[in-house]
């Protein structure tokens, strides 16, 4: 347990203390990786640490409220799924990112992850929302023909 955490922290300290030589690359490797490596529970963690995190901002307060207590336990359980997971699964991308990314590169690859959680939310959410509100069933299949037209007149 000790030698875990003491390549979290060097890890860390890493993202800290590095110069960004291919900002960016490197974080959104570890965000897909860390994406990759979640199962069910780690989803329900991270898209309840994202709304939290959204929620601390003046429009959300708007909104709702979330008690300190509950942000609290909710950045903690993330921070540890975090860590679990750039301990384990993709250590060698976090590796990457400590070696090579700016300060930001462990902030860039959770907001990549987060953003990829929000936005699978987001589309099974708003499925019923916006699905068909957009196009009449006529007009879908008016549109699906006039691209197999235009896909026929490319082909030729």
């Amino acid at each position: 347990m000790a030698m875990k955490t003491k390549i979290t922290t060097a890890i860390l300290a890493g993202c800290l203390l590095s110069g960004s030589a291919f900002a960016g690359d490197y974080a959104t490797a570890l965000g897909k990786c860390l994406y990759d490596n979640t199962n069910a529970t780690d989803k329900t963690t991270l898209t309840q640490w994202a709304f939290v995190s959204l929620g601390k901002t003046s429009a959300a307060k708007s909104v709702v409220t979330i008690p300190a207590a509950k942000t609290n336990a909710v950045d903690q359980q993330a921070q540890k799924l975090v860590t679990r997971l750039v301990t384990t699964s993709c250590r060698k991308e976090a590796a990457q990112v400590a070696l090579h990314e700016s300060t930001s590169g462990l902030q860039d690859a959770v907001v990549a992850l987060s953003s990829r959680m929000i936005a699978d939310q987001l589309k099974s959410q708003t499925k019923n929302t916006f699905s068909n509100s957009l196009l009449t069933s006529e007009q879908s299949e008016q549109l699906i023909e006039a691209g197999k037209a235009l896909q026929n007149l490319f082909q030729k």
